[in-house]
């Protein structure tokens, strides 16, 4: 009869011989993996159940917090007579409470996904048509708090929830498809905000894009409350036996209740380097997805473009990088190699960036708008990636909480740099926002391909130690995390 260790014994394990020691001693069982067909059955299940409904929210999401450059353009900033400094506190009341309130991650863990997104739903659609009826900055100040309040709970742990339901290889091109609805929401707000535009109204069509753009937020909560699982294990669209499979199917598997957190594990993610590298890499592209929201309308419109027809020259680079987020994440998913999907497309990025900086010819805009694509579609990409990679390599579910919640707060200030950089006074080549988006993207090659040649060099060491193991191995993560011998990184 094998003998189980206690929990004593599992804390007490610190160096290489007791892993070894205590592995033995548990005589755990690796199970033979579900077979492909079941596999793909219940991913295609999660595929039209679950995923649909989480990349719509997130689609709202950014439509609500990303109309408000939209809104600038259509004239919120002139008709509130707020200047560019007092613009910038607007900006940043929403990125301020959204750090702030950024350990709302861990909420995820622990109230049932459907009922705690059901009621942000309805909380964040409520602040964002808030913001149509405000009369000062003040109003407009309390109303972007709100907002990044509510929506802090959400945009965080959304990827960390997809990744309880997919394998590693699998959670590339989902975790994409759902950050690649940010650049996609913008095309909509664009496209929106178009048409909303034209409404000739005394009282300001800015107003009418606020309250528009909020109502689908609220309506969706009740599709959110009846439909969105909380798990692969309590799926009621899933039969009993699927339940099962869908849980054993997970290569690492971590046996921790769904709503108790590992705080061992939670305390690794906070000492993993790992961690700050990613939240590095999400500094820097923070600062264009913030950025790149709030005043690619008002850039494309100091090219010399109408209020009007900025709106719309804004949506065809925001859809290309919503394809491209979702194309390179299945060829990563496949081939892995994450870090030089990032370092590629962040150079990408770079290059975008140069152009703005470098071609000051207002006569000959096209290198410029050339630049924006650039821009665009190299950073989003590269952040969705970042995300997915992270996810990839963390050993336990709290432990990849507490990488999330990290990379989330820390680099989500990059954002209050990018509200300050392009001030109206900097018209018309904006040349210190878009040099500094170019030396970050530049550091992102270099992180990026650092962390990789690391993270490949680790997973020889470990194959050279304690030999190759399967690629389709099931790990058990719960008390040793990624630090288990048979876990292998992604890179």
């Amino acid at each position: 009869m094998s003998h189980q260790p206690s929990a004593d014994s599992k804390m007490q394990v610190e160096n290489i011989e007791d892993v070894e020691k205590w592995e033995e001693r548990s005589s755990i069982q690796v199970e033979a993996p579900v077979a492909a067909n079941l596999q793909k059955r219940i991913r295609r299940q999660f595929d039209k159940r679950v995923l649909p409904i989480v990349c719509c929210l997130y689609v709202l999401s950014y439509l609500d917090r990303g109309n408000i450059g939209n809104a600038k353009t259509a004239g919120a900033q002139k008709a509130l007579h707020l200047d560019s400094s007092q613009w910038t506190w607007v900006l940043n009341s929403f990125y301020i409470c959204y750090v702030v309130f950024e350990w709302t991650t861990l909420l995820w863990k622990i109230f049932p996904a459907h009922i705690y997104v059901a009621a942000l739903c309805v909380l964040w659609g409520s602040a964002a048509m808030c913001s149509g009826f405000v009369k000062n900055m003040a109003g407009l100040i309390v109303c972007r708090s709100l907002l990044g309040i509510f929506e802090a709970g959400f945009g965080a742990g959304a990827p960390y929830f997809l990744s309880l339901f997919y394998q590693r290889r699998e959670l590339g091109l989902r975790v994409s498809l759902l950050l690649g609805m940010s650049p996609l929401a913008n095309c909509f707000a664009s496209a929106l905000a178009y048409g909303i535009t034209h409404i000739k109204s005394s009282w300001g069509s800015w107003r009418y894009l606020f309250i528009i753009e909020g109502i689908p937020t609220i309506i969706f909560a009740p599709i959110v409350f009846f439909l969105l699982a909380d798990s692969p294990g309590t799926a009621r669209f899933l039969s009993e036996e699927d339940k099962t499979l869908a849980v054993e199917r997970l290569q690492a598997r971590d046996t921790t209740a769904k709503n108790k957190v590992h705080w061992k594990q939670f305390f690794a993610g906070l000492t993993d380097y790992q961690n700050y590298v990613h939240t590095a890499i999400h500094f820097c592209c923070n600062y264009s997805f913030a950025g790149l929201s709030n005043f690619l309308p008002t850039i494309v419109e100091d090219m010399g473009y109408t209020s009007i027809n900025a709106q719309g020259l804004t949506a065809p680079p925001y859809f290309a990088s919503f394809l491209l987020c979702a194309l390179v994440a299945f060829a990563s998913d496949r081939y892995g190699k994450r870090g030089y999907v990032v370092a590629g497309f962040a150079t990408m990025g770079m290059i975008g960036y140069l152009l703005l900086v470098l071609v000051k010819d207002l006569e000959n805009t096209g290198p410029r708008y050339l630049g924006i694509w650039l821009a665009t579609c190299g950073i989003f990409p590269a952040l969705a990636i970042n995300i997915t990679w992270l996810l990839n390599n963390q050993g336990g579910d709290s432990k990849r909480g507490a990488g999330l919640a990290i990379l989330a707060i820390v680099g989500q200030c990059s954002s209050f740099v990018s509200s300050a950089v392009f001030p109206k006074s900097a018209a018309p080549f904006y040349t210190v926002g878009c040099s500094l988006g170019a030396g970050l993207t530049g550091a992102i090659v270099v992180l990026a391909l650092g962390l990789h040649f690391k993270l490949e060099a680790e997973n020889k060491r470990r194959d050279r130690v304690y030999g190759a193991v399967d690629p389709d191995e099931h790990v058990d993560v719960s008390a040793l995390g990624d630090g288990n011998t048979k876990f292998r990184y992604l890179t």
